[in-house]
């Protein structure tokens, strides 16, 4: 047969309608003879619909995309059948080839000789990934040398002996009787052998090529071979392809080339009246400042359409009239949930790897990598494994039928998790909890913790990490009944990953190879990563969400493309550190600007036969952390607005249409101070509370925040138990307490000076406390090790700061005892950590490891303010209620104490200690111990009159904090620094 033109069906109008129409006339009536090669199955459901919508009842087409046909023709050009090598195939193939090429090649012998298959993984991707484009592009592989500036010194040696390389690996792929898809393109290429019979165009059964826009190398070989043998070629482009005019869109540079390459010459396939010709559709455009802002205006587009009555029509590509076009697969989620009409059409392939299935496929994989050489599992990973949906709506039944929930059992079990160590022993933590529950759901749960913890434990080989995901997947299965009828997409990935990963995984040539953790595990998340879970796409009426690579051959009234920024569409190249995007030109690859021809042409065909097409992005937002760029919108997007204006003959103006944008309202953070009013409630517990012995911790409390006083002790809100990974200041100042009570006991009641207690003293008790508190388990490590190292020290420089001739009276000393203030006994207790008798009086002393808190030192010779508070206290008594001005004045003097002395602590062991009889009180300090050991005394220096006083005051203090704790009729939060870590700061922002 001569060689036919080709015809151009105009890209103004559906093309599969057209074809169809074309295939009856081509085959007289009867399609079922014809051949039709397109580029992917989806128009296959389209030309069904078409024919079923017109009542037809005969023999449809045969339809086989171009992978089937270049599968099918190397089948038969094989004398022996072929096994399509898989991923892991090839790595292990390209492992051996490079290993015995290393023992000629120095470079290569440098650089992978001794590396195991743990870090030759990567790099046999990407070789692997490499050679498969060069067969399929008809590259003949060269080595490349002299590329050491140019990139990675292992990926400079691969590409010296790319050659070499390529030769040892067609010949074990040979010997295996094994291929690739891309191989496969390369033998046909030069092959002698005539086009098989199946795919020959024949008189009575014509082959069409339909769709095709641009060709690889050897797709562009084979597909020639087809039309010179008679195939007819159909491409759906700008129709002055066929007049090959000057004026052809440039996204039809591609198709243009390919009539000059192969010399052809083009036909229109139909004419266009004036009107077509002239189309243009109504293009709107929106940018917004993140994603969120994206799909509200998507929605608000899309509302008016869902609500009106849409009208049936016998044309199924009309029917189907509007698209929401997806730029990245990421987003198919997020436009689901903003769609205002759920029931939609969704034809695309959703990667595995975003699925919820493989969260938990994750999750069981970092808790394995992160096990401790005992067996332990950390419990964040722990618990992220339990928390997953998959787990908690697994169920079983009693002896009854009752359903048991297994989240019940988890609960407790969590509990426990949470109030142990850092690293769980699995099997007691469950042993203790699965005692309590019926023997049903303890079964249950023995079950879950062996496929999702003990059974992955033992894997070591690719076939192992097989069984253990098919044995999961079976499990949830099982365990879920009837529930993963709700859920498709995750019920779909089950099925993707038992039959096209968990097979990968156990038949290949490294499938009974023991390999560590990390490389076993970057193995399973390689595979997984190249499954896509599929959709049913149907119907195909009404709205359809699909990616831009589906959009090929398909018609839409209506379309809109979500986040056309440039890194999308067309997008950036990925970065390859083997073959880098500026040295793909060497091997005769294609660069980026191809994948830019590619995105153009299904942009621009599918915005010619649209009448609206939106457009939506999002500005400002940064890229990456690595380059300081923003996102910005598509260039295409850029051409758009360029042509509109040149229509307009004005500059477009942002904010007006055809050109929206986000209007963001900022408001102003609330700022009003949360109050918590009491009530009956509140006021007996206060009552209760006041009942029990108070503590200067609890008064101190009150006085940085009474809000949080009432949440803690009021309402006995307790923030959740959990492990403390980070430092733990209270166990480091117990250990230093702990540290200093051991240094100081053998000098109880003696006088001790500067250097007698010397350095090795000082590291030999605090090692002691260090071991007896267990911080080396507690504590990060690299805490630890500072603690260890900067304790001794700082302990030492507080010893040689301590006066001369101080006799120790007490250490850790428990008191406690009832004041009397405001006509009313409060009992207090606490424990005063040192009392020193120097110069005749006694000193209470106050280790603080953290940071301390000034007081105002002039607080304490201020008589105005002692005086207005005693007249206050006074007359606040039980007979009597506050009236406002007092309420007034308290509040007044309350905070001004608050600010004046952040804490109570040395004022209410001063009372305690002369409620206990302790005579002769000199004054009282807290000692810095995070610093030098430096004492920061209460009083200052303060003597006989003015000294007697300030101990009187210490009783007014606490006396006007209780006064306040009773009368104030709210409980008010004080904002401050605190709120940093305060642990009920969330429910200040309710």
């Amino acid at each position: 047969m001569n060689a036919s033109p080709f015809l151009i069906f105009p890209w103004q109008r559906p093309f599969l309608p057209a074809l169809k129409d074309y295939l009856n006339q081509l085959t007289h009536g009867h399609p079922g003879s014809a051949l039709l090669l397109v580029p992917h199955n989806r128009p296959w459901r389209y030309l069904v619909q078409l024919y079923a919508s017109e009542g037809y009842t005969g023999l449809l087409p045969k339809v086989m995309t171009l992978s089937d046909t270049i599968a099918s023709w190397r089948a038969f050009d094989s004398a022996a059948p072929l096994h399509t090598a898989n991923t892991l195939d090839r790595v292990a193939l390209l492992y051996q080839c490079v290993n015995a090429l290393a023992q000629d090649d120095s470079s290569l012998a440098s650089r992978f000789a001794r590396m195991d298959m743990a870090l030759f993984l990567p790099w046999g991707l990407r070789l692997a990934a490499l050679l498969e484009e060069m067969y399929g592009q008809l590259v003949e592989a060269t080595d490349l040398t002299h590329l050491e500036n140019e990139v990675a010194a292992p990926a400079a040696a691969l590409l010296g002996a790319l050659g070499r390389i390529s030769k040892a690996y067609e010949t074990a792929l040979l010997e295996n009787n094994w291929t690739t898809p891309g191989l496969d393109i390369f033998a046909l290429a030069h092959s002698d052998s005539p086009v098989p019979y199946l795919l020959e165009p024949q008189y009575d059964r014509p082959v069409v090529v339909a769709g095709f826009s641009l060709l690889t190398g050897g797709e562009d070989h084979l597909l020639k071979r087809l039309w010179q043998a008679g195939a007819q070629l159909c491409l759906h482009g700008d129709p002055a392809l066929a007049e090959r005019e000057s004026g052809i869109h440039w996204a039809c540079d591609e198709q243009a080339a390919w009539l000059r390459r192969w010399k052809a010459q083009a036909l229109p396939a139909m004419q266009l009246d004036e009107k077509e010709k002239s189309h243009q559709p109504r293009f709107h455009f929106f940018a917004g400042y993140d994603c969120h802002s994206q799909l509200a205006a998507l929605r608000r587009d899309l509302e008016p359409e869902c609500k009106s009555d849409q009208v049936e029509t016998n044309d199924a590509d009309s029917s189907a009239s509007t698209a929401v076009v997806l730029t990245d697969s990421s987003l198919l989620m997020p436009v689901l949930h903003h769609l205002p009409n759920k029931d939609v059409n969704i034809s695309m392939g959703y990667p595995l790897d975003r699925s919820p299935l493989n969260r938990l496929l994750d999750a069981l994989l970092r808790l394995q990598a992160n096990r401790s050489d005992e067996g332990r599992y950390y419990w964040r990973q722990v618990l992220q494994c339990l928390r997953h949906p998959y787990v908690t709506m697994l169920r079983t039944q009693d002896s009854n039928g009752q359903p048991l929930l297994l989240r019940d059992a988890l609960r407790p079990l969590e509990k426990h998790i949470r109030e142990g160590t850092r690293f769980v022993d699995l099997a007691e933590v469950a042993n203790s909890c699965r005692s309590q529950l019926p023997e049903p759901l303890s079964q249950l749960l023995e079950e879950t913790l062996h496929v999702l913890v003990h059974a992955p434990s033992t894997a070591s080989t690719t076939r192992g990490m097989a069984d253990v995901l098919q044995n999961l997947c079976s499990f949830l299965l099982n365990r879920g009944g009837d529930l993963w009828k709700h859920f498709p997409l995750d019920a779909e990935a089950m099925y993707r990953l038992i039959r096209q990963a968990v097979p990968v995984l156990r038949e290949n040539l490294l499938a009974d190879t023991d390999f560590p953790l990390t490389t076993l595990h970057g193995m399973v998340r390689e595979v997984l990563g190249q499954e896509r879970v599929p959709f049913e796409a149907e119907p195909l009426t009404g709205l359809q969400v699909l990616g831009m690579l589906e959009t090929r051959l398909l018609h839409f009234n209506r379309v809109f493309i979500v986040d056309a920024t440039d890194d999308k569409l067309p997008g950036n190249p990925a970065q390859d550190p083997l073959l880098p995007d500026s040295l793909r030109q060497t091997l005769g690859l294609p660069d980026s600007r191809r994948r830019e021809r590619a995105a153009a042409h299904s942009l621009y065909r599918l915005c010619a036969g649209a009448d609206e097409v939106s457009f939506f992005w999002q500005e400002g937002i940064s890229r990456s952390a690595l380059f300081d760029g923003k996102k910005s919108r598509s260039r295409f997007v850029e051409q758009l607005l360029w042509q509109e204006e040149q229509r307009r003959g004005a500059l477009l103006t942002p904010g007006e249409p055809p050109l929206e944008t986000a209007a963001c309202e900022v408001q102003a953070a609330a700022s009003e101070t949360k109050i918590l009013t009491r009530g009956v409630e509140l006021n007996t517990a206060l009552t209760h509370l006041l009942r029990k012995p108070l503590s200067a911790t609890r008064l101190d409390v009150y006085l940085q925040c009474p809000l949080r006083f009432a949440w803690q002790y009021l309402c006995d809100l307790r923030p959740p138990k959990e492990i403390n990974e980070g430092d733990d200041p209270a166990a480091v100042g117990t250990c230093i307490h702990n540290t200093l009570k051991a240094l100081y006991e053998p000098y109880l009641h003696k006088v001790i000076r500067p250097g007698d207690i010397s350095a090795e003293t000082v590291r030999a008790r605090f090692l002691e406390q260090l071991e007896a508190a267990d911080l080396r388990r507690l504590l990060p490590a690299d805490s630890c090790l500072m603690l260890e190292e900067a304790a001794p020290m700082r302990l030492m420089h507080f010893l040689s700061g301590q006066p001369d001739n101080i006799m120790i009276m007490a250490l850790e000393k428990e008191i406690s005892a009832t004041l009397r203030l405001a006509e009313r006994d409060y009992a207090f207790v606490g424990t005063v950590d040192r009392v020193d008798r120097r110069d005749g009086l006694l000193h209470v002393l106050d280790y603080k490891t953290g940071t301390i808190k000034k007081h105002d030192g002039s607080l304490w010779t201020d008589l105005a303010y002692f005086t207005r508070a005693d007249r206050l206290c006074a007359a606040l008594t039980p007979a009597t209620e506050a009236d406002t001005e007092q309420l007034e004045n308290l509040e007044n003097l309350f905070d001004e104490l608050r600010t004046r002395l952040p804490s109570l602590q040395l004022p209410c062991y001063l009372s305690m200690a002369g409620a206990c009889g302790m005579a002769q009180l000199g004054d009282a300090a807290l000692v810095e111990l995070r610093d030098e050991g430096k004492e920061h005394p209460l009083f200052g220096g303060l003597v006989e009159e003015d000294l007697n006083a300030a101990l009187g005051f210490c009783r007014t203090a606490l006396t006007l904090t209780l006064l306040h704790m009773e009368y104030s009729p709210t409980f008010t939060a004080r904002p401050d620094k605190h709120c940093q870590w305060c642990p009920y700061s969330g429910l200040c922002s309710l």
